[in-house]
């Protein structure tokens, strides 16, 4: 099942099976009971696992469970190819008041989950070596695209946040820990930037060929 989809079932799960006559508009649901999550092997770590072993992504591993149905998605163990730009303590520091007190929010709490997809890229495992002195983009799980640059030896993402530690392994994936959060509202759409090699995201206009492009 792909990452997209996972994400779709869990959120459907989280905002159509639940009561929502107490409920924020623009807010997830808890997810009902005995709501199905496929079996994890113990001996396997899954994007959660490694969240939640490393002291440097607290806040992260914090924020995902306030976000209906994306610990489940981040426990599952992925038969697709993925690269997840995980965004350090030191990142959500770099936000400011703003983005503390607006993700505190009813309708904060529900742009996590599309920020956290920015930061998702499904189907391609992106290496630091894939990426050189010349920008380029490159497109995530929502569909929008982030700048990549190598500068002095190390790779820069939007012009602003540095990958701090890079191609850490997981099944199937890998992980790069930047020091800035990539925010999905603050792309500026650069057609003439060269896109960086990586598989097709299905429900993506990345090929502007396709009937619903």
């Amino acid at each position: 099942m792909k990452f997209s989809r996972l994400i779709f079932t869990f959120l459907l799960a989280s905002t159509g099976l639940a009561d929502r006559s107490d409920r924020q508009a623009l807010t997830y649901a808890p997810l009902p009971e005995g709501i199905y999550a496929p079996s994890v092997n113990a001996s396997i770590t899954t994007l959660l696992d490694f969240i939640k072993s490393r002291s440097d992504l607290s806040i992260l591993a914090n924020l995902i469970t306030e976000c209906g149905g994306f610990s489940q998605a981040f426990h599952t163990i992925p038969t697709w190819s993925f690269t997840f730009f995980a965004p350090s303590n030191a990142a959500f520091n770099n936000t400011g008041a703003y983005f503390s007190t607006y993700a505190a929010t009813f309708k904060g709490k529900w742009w996590l989950g599309n920020l956290f997809q920015h930061h998702y890229i499904p189907n391609t495992q992106l290496k630091s070596s894939a990426f050189n002195s010349s920008y380029t983009r490159i497109q995530t799980g929502s569909f929008l695209y982030v700048g990549t640059q190598v500068l002095n030896g190390q790779l820069i993402l939007n012009n602003v946040s540095a990958v701090t530690s890079a191609d850490l392994p997981l099944i199937k994936g890998l992980v790069h820990i930047i020091d800035h959060v990539l925010d999905p509202s603050a792309q500026i759409f650069e057609p003439d930037v060269t896109k960086t090699s990586q598989s097709f995201i299905p429900g993506s206009c990345s090929n502007p060929l396709l009937p619903y492009c």
